[in-house]
């Protein structure tokens, strides 16, 4: 289905633009919402001089979004917030904050739906955000979210219990592990004694060399010798 756009939209085109959607899209959203009209022929002769209008309006309106964003270059907004002991923020930071943020620190006025915040800020730490000021004309801002002192000095000793408790378990685990490498080597040693004692059982006496006399035979070899030389 063919319709004229009467406002920009990023994904479909500009205004007076004849762009071809589904049926359902421009009956229950784009033409009720009065962001597109039908491509009836009327219509398209009426766009072409609105869109000629347009176009003077569309200059005004990037030369001014371009000046706002070039005083929002380099901006950094600085937030000092409470916080629990984790660093988790009570409350949060959303794009109103941030856009009183601006007015109160540049004076520079911004609608709220132009802060592309995709979510509220619950934590400490730096955000780069853009700011959508008008079709392609962008900023980025940056957003640093401290702790007061209080929280500041809450987080330190929470940090602190969380290392010693850390260090107490690596120490467990390690005595643990010694423990079960003693047992072990004790173990291997018991078991490396009971199969030698075992071995010698098995082996029995002690075998003579071949062509060795046994000390006792030889004993009473001799003194049958002697009975006989008497």
């Amino acid at each position: 289905m063919k319709v004229i756009l009467t406002q920009y939209q990023e994904k479909l085109g500009d205004v007076g633009d004849i762009v071809e959607v589904k049926a359902g899209y421009a009956n229950n959203y784009l033409i009720p919402q009065k962001i597109a009209i039908m491509a009836t022929k009327g219509n398209i002769n009426q766009m072409e001089l609105v869109k000629k209008a347009a176009i003077k309006v569309e200059a005004k309106n990037i030369e001014e979004a371009s000046k706002t964003a070039e005083g929002l270059i380099g901006i950094t907004l600085n937030f000092i917030v409470k916080t629990g002991e984790e660093g988790k923020l009570y409350g949060s930071i959303t794009n109103k904050d941030l856009a009183e943020k601006i007015m109160g620190d540049k004076k520079i006025e911004i609608d709220r739906k132009k802060i592309d915040l995709p979510e509220h800020i619950k934590e400490l730490g730096q955000y780069d955000v853009d700011v959508k000021l008008y079709k392609e004309v962008k900023a980025a801002i940056k957003v640093v979210v401290e702790p007061d002192e209080e929280s500041k000095a809450l987080i330190e000793a929470h940090q602190k219990e969380k290392e010693a408790a850390e260090a107490e378990e690596t120490k467990k685990i390690d005595a643990e592990i010694e423990a079960e490498a003693v047992k072990g080597k004790a173990k291997e040693d018991r078991e490396t004694k009971e199969a030698k004692e075992a071995g010698e059982d098995i082996a029995g006496p002690e075998v003579l060399e071949t062509g060795q006399d046994d000390p006792k035979t030889e004993g009473k070899k001799d003194e049958e010798k002697k009975t006989k030389d008497k």
